[in-house]
């Protein structure tokens, strides 16, 4: 991805990054603005070229040996965004779950000042001790960072004003014991097979939502809380979902076979633009809400075709299936969305996904409350209980 600019020194190209934040929405404050200006994201980076490292794109750091990312710098603005999200002070005291390359690590401490402190946790050893270097090296001299498991914290330094972490399916107990009552937490949370960065703000037994964005940090090393099965031989489609819901893959065998509906919403969008509030509101209203994925040859055969091959939201009820779609127009870059189901229900699932995309459409910046419980919360007609494990997770729509 190239920049507009056409000095490519790295100088040149930070204070691009910086001013294409500022146009894009994701730096709303001054104080994120600073930060990403004072803080050169290519030092972080030494082994990517300086015009990669400021380019609006995930970056991976480091791979499995059987070749999964194991850590990533994310993209400058889902960073900026996170920032934004979590609101920090000077002289706060923070704690981040998932160092990676340390960026973020220094752009927190700029916002802390020399009077505030963070504390920064990875798993894997290497990670951490290569962002202590450059942390060290960039003279950051107010961070604390750590190897150990993020999902306990660091009691010793607790309690925080502010928690940012890598995703995660459930917040752990230690994040709320070290979470001072009124602060925050951001964190990208898997809500049926998507996952949303969730801006909460802790109330004792509660932690209530105020800003939900886009999610782009590395999940945390867990598989917790879902379930994944293939709905067709080789693995082709396959299916994730919660371990609350009444979904049985057995059930779902040769689905993809069975009779087929189509459904059209008419509503348009451009080729960029993100479904996540379509799949918000479909996990807010819908028992059977999951993700479903499809890899290239079964797109290529028109045997499944979603939105996003990679992961698109759909609906489950017994033996029938629906998902979303888009068909895209003459002029290559509008989109039609659509359903597609099979099965005996496979018209209702079908429209009931077109009705979604149709409440979407009406409000396209409307997001529901979410709010995390420690006890049995109360519940209404328009409110979606989810069941995660140490907590319980309420949407109200």
């Amino acid at each position: 991805m190239t920049l507009p600019t056409r000095d490519s020194s790295p100088d040149a190209l930070h204070a691009a990054m910086v001013r294409r934040l500022a146009r894009s929405g994701n730096v709303l404050t001054d104080a994120v603005a600073d930060a990403m200006a004072a803080v050169p994201r290519h030092l972080f980076l030494p082994d990517t070229p300086p015009r990669m490292a400021y380019s609006e794109q995930d970056i991976i750091t480091k791979r499995a040996a059987a070749g999964p990312a194991l850590s990533w710098a994310s993209a400058p603005g889902t960073i900026a965004t996170t920032l934004e999200q979590l609101i920090v002070l000077p002289d706060q005291n923070v704690l981040e779950v998932g160092t990676g390359t340390g960026y973020t690590t220094a752009l927190l401490a700029h916002l802390t000042g020399t009077g505030g402190h963070v504390t920064t946790l990875d798993i894997d050893p290497d990670i951490t001790a290569a962002a202590r270097d450059t942390l060290t090296a960039t003279g950051h001299t107010t961070i604390t960072a750590l190897t150990g498991d993020g999902r306990h914290g660091h009691p010793d330094a607790a309690p925080y004003h502010r928690i940012v972490a890598a995703g995660t399916w459930d917040i752990p107990a230690a994040w709320w014991d070290q979470l001072a009552r009124g602060g925050r937490l951001v964190v990208p949370l898997r809500l049926r097979g998507a996952s949303y960065s969730i801006g909460f703000a802790h109330r004792g037994d509660r932690m209530v939502s105020d800003t939900i964005g886009p999610a782009g940090l590395t999940p945390m090393i867990s598989g917790e809380g879902e379930r994944t099965a293939s709905i067709h031989q080789d693995n082709l489609v396959c299916l994730v979902w919660d371990h609350d819901q009444p979904i049985t893959s057995a059930a779902l065998s040769g689905v993809l076979h069975r009779d087929r509906a189509v459904a059209v919403s008419g509503v348009t969008l451009g080729r960029n633009t993100p479904v996540d509030g379509i799949w918000l509101r479909l996990a807010a209203t819908e028992a059977g809400c999951c993700r479903i994925t499809a890899r290239g040859p079964a797109v290529t055969s028109q045997l499944c075709t979603p939105a996003i091959p990679l992961g698109s939201p759909a609906l489950v009820e017994d033996d029938s299936l629906a998902y979303l779609t888009l068909t895209r127009e003459h002029d290559g870059y509008t989109h039609v969305l659509g359903a597609v189901g099979y099965g005996p229900k496979r018209h209702q699932l079908a429209d009931r996904i077109i009705a979604a995309i149709h409440a979407w459409d009406r409000d396209r910046t409307a997001a529901p409350t979410i709010i995390l419980h420690r006890g049995t919360p109360n519940t209404t007609s328009r409110t979606r209980l989810i069941i995660k494990g140490e907590n319980r997770l309420t949407i109200t729509h």
